[in-house]
């Protein structure tokens, strides 16, 4: 036998509620001990002292320091009152790994376990992921010693969001009313000021949830430019200095982009060398179809990249390769690729004062495959479509085997098109040359696309080109 009052004899009594004097001054337990009721001397002249009972007192002294990892000190009448402190300074029944256990679910092994989640629980976690993963993939639940599981939340009780939580990286919660909330901020929390010039990757086997966009590798790169906008938009901060790099990392199919806003400079980047094997593909939705739109983007650069409109489904909002609204844009080696007749489509449409520029000595390809839409390059409320600046070579404007319904180009409502310092290559390319309405301009100095006279309105102008 072990432990105080180890044989009958010693003496033991338990505390006796109807007689508080004997044992004297004996504590009742609120928790009965598991194996005795004998936790005290009696007050009577049969009492033993023997060595069992007081080396059973030394050792819960010693037991104590030895878990603090402080050593007992015979000369030293606070080896308790130290070893305590120790073991609220080493945090040791407090603390446990937070392993992976599924995505979402995470289980900790505390020492002593945990009996219960008890309001005001706080501990201190340290992140294990499991396989590839380097950070959690979104909401977390907690299971302690085996206990249900729990909800783990932001201090602001929403759900974690992915890279919240990273391997090795302690943080501290506390438990109320049925949930862990982390103590302080969590990093979906804290927008990041980007400084300098940043690559996030895309592929289509990459992964949007998982995905973190460090590295052009199918476990590390976003699946998509919708999911590579709404990690990095939501999580970075806009800076005047800095520049997004949304890099598409193999040739192939991408899903259709929407992003904005942004208040640094955001690119889109494919392969300016091979720019028609990066296909962004259309997608229908309720009242458009799109592959590719920005609204209140700074700047914005599209690099390398394929536009594929597919659809021939009249959307009431239009169907566009590109379509931007209060945005500047910037067209590098670029391709537009028209698979489907649409009657109501279009290859760039900008509105509520964007504006289009081109690189120096950039080609824009508009590859029509003999389909027909409304308009090339559609310009309206307030919009400009400038051009390039003046340099050693000047923007080639490539169209070809394409019909237009509307025009080439259309301006309208106080817009204007006039594309300085390019070049036009037309091949097979038939309708409306130009209109241009309400108040808009369009001088391009170059032939326009399409092969009948254009129109204009009232206080709008166009030419000269042919």
């Amino acid at each position: 036998m072990s432990g105080i009052f180890p044989y009958s004899q010693d003496g033991g009594l338990p505390p006796n509620p109807s007689q508080p004097s004997n044992p004297a001054q004996a504590f009742l337990p609120t928790i009965t001990p598991l194996d005795t009721s004998a936790l005290y001397y009696g007050n009577g002249c049969d009492v033993r002292l023997r060595p069992h009972v007081v080396n059973s007192m030394i050792s819960e002294i010693a037991a104590t320091a030895d878990r603090a990892q402080y050593p007992y000190r015979a000369s030293s009448v606070q080896n308790l009152e130290f070893a305590v402190r120790y073991l609220i300074q080493r945090g040791l029944a407090r603390g446990a790994l937070l392993v992976q256990q599924t995505p979402f679910y995470y289980a900790a092994v505390l020492d002593p376990p945990a009996l219960a989640y008890n309001d005001f629980m706080t501990l201190t976690f340290v992140p294990q992921m499991g396989g590839s993963d380097t950070q959690n993939q979104g909401y977390v639940r907690v299971a302690l010693n085996g206990l249900s599981y729990v909800p783990l939340l932001r201090n602001d009780g929403a759900e974690l969001q992915a890279a919240d939580l990273r391997p090795g990286v302690p943080f501290i919660a506390a438990y109320y009313q049925g949930a862990f909330h982390v103590v302080g901020l969590s990093a979906s929390q804290v927008p990041l000021v980007l400084v300098g010039s940043v690559n996030f990757w895309i592929r289509p086997d990459g992964n949007d949830t998982t995905g973190d966009g460090t590295a052009n590798s199918a476990d590390k790169a976003f699946r998509t430019i919708n999911g590579c906008w709404a990690a990095v938009g939501s999580r970075y901060a806009a800076s005047p200095t800095a520049t997004i790099v949304m890099r598409l990392g193999v040739p192939g199919d991408y899903a259709y982009g929407n992003v904005g806003p942004c208040g640094s400079t955001l690119t889109l980047y494919g392969d300016p060398a091979n720019a028609a094997a990066y296909r962004v593909l259309s997608e229908e939705h309720q009242y458009d179809t799109l592959t590719f739109r920005a609204v209140g983007c700074n700047s914005l650069n599209l690099v390398g990249v394929n536009f594929v409109l597919q659809s021939s489904v009249p959307k009431a909002n239009g169907a566009h390769c590109i379509w931007i609204a209060n945005t500047s844009m910037t067209l590098d080696r670029v391709q537009f690729t028209l698979e489907a007749s649409n009657t109501n489509g279009f290859v760039v449409f900008t509105t509520l004062a964007s504006t289009l520029n081109t690189a120096i000595a950039t080609t824009i390809r508009i590859i029509g495959n003999n389909q027909t839409i409304v308009d090339g390059l559609a310009s309206s409320y307030g919009t400009q479509m400038p051009g390039a600046a003046s340099g050693p070579a000047p923007t080639v404007w490539h169209w070809e085997n394409i019909n237009f319904s509307g025009a080439g180009y259309a301006a309208s409502l106080s817009s204007s098109i006039t594309l300085g310092n390019h070049t036009v290559e037309l091949i097979n390319t038939t309708g409306k040359r130009y209109t241009a309405t309400d108040n808009s301009t369009i001088a391009t100095g170059q032939p326009y696309p399409g092969n009948a006279a254009g129109t204009t309105a009232n206080f709008s102008t166009a030419g000269p080109g042919t």
